[in-house]
């Protein structure tokens, strides 16, 4: 039997206008992605990745290149040797992949939120409308052109064959250069989106009674978390996730990183 997805579209997104009113400009640092007014916040790092899909942190990482893991770190900075550091094999092959945290991290930061919160059955979850749907309850995705860098050549890239029925006509949450579908469930339904959606996790996630807010941008190789003091700590102290403390004025970009010089 084919297992059907607890996640359901909603027709009324008014659901999210606390977190319209409550962010940032785009481009304005965490209070960007993550609603101002929370005790604290903190950040995931995305793993990077070494052969067989094996997760490297960012500290093994810091730890070769003789660079510092910090709140405003990034990885594009620790990725570059410090004099005199760096002189063996790169310990990771592949830069931390933007935009989406990875299962297993999704999975363990489900288990910290549910402590969080009081209303862990009903939860909303945000997805990134960033594939310009055409009109039409069964339009058709599109492929999208790669850039091509120096070092690779242009090529196709497939986006989901097919939205399901009905979905081009919903309504978005008009977030600042983010529009967003959204969908109610359960919060250990999170890792389903793949199959109602996009395989990915939420750029948006939070409870309905607004205890806590996840953040992943598209473009960002972090995830961003705001929440009560003692969610923080809990977040901190939890090994199977490498975060760091974030403050809500924190800048996102790969530029961002003013120790790591």
């Amino acid at each position: 039997m084919t297992r059907r997805s607890r996640l359901n579209f909603a027709t009324d997104v008014s659901a999210a206008d606390w977190v319209i009113a409550n962010v940032g400009p785009f481009g304005s640092g965490v209070g960007a992605l993550v609603p101002r007014g929370f005790a604290a916040y903190a950040r995931i790092l995305h793993p990077a990745w070494e052969a067989g899909d094996r997760p490297v942190t960012w500290a093994k990482v810091a730890a070769w290149s003789g660079r510092v893991i910090h709140p405003r770190v990034q990885f594009e900075a620790i990725a570059k040797p410090a004099a005199g550091a760096g002189t063996t094999a790169p310990p990771w092959q592949g830069a931390p992949d933007p935009g989406t945290l990875p299962p297993g991290l999704l999975s363990a930061l489900g288990d910290i939120l549910a402590v969080h919160t009081g209303t862990p059955g009903h939860c909303w979850f945000s997805v990134w409308d960033g594939y310009s749907r055409p009109p039409g309850p069964d339009a058709e995705a599109v492929c999208a052109a790669l850039d091509g860098g120096a070092d690779e050549s242009p090529g196709p890239r497939v986006l989901p064959p097919r939205f399901p029925a009905g979905v081009a006509s919903l309504p978005e949450v008009l977030l600042p250069e983010r529009p967003c579908l959204l969908l109610e469930g359960p919060l250990d339904a999170a890792g389903e989106l793949g199959m109602t959606l996009y395989d990915q996790s939420p750029s948006l996630l939070w409870p309905d009674d607004h205890a806590w807010l996840v953040a992943t941008d598209v473009d960002l190789d972090s995830t961003y978390l705001g929440g009560s003091a003692a969610l923080v700590r809990d977040l901190l102290a939890d090994e199977r996730l490498e975060a760091v403390p974030a403050s809500v004025t924190d800048p996102v970009w790969a530029d961002s990183d003013d120790v790591n010089r």
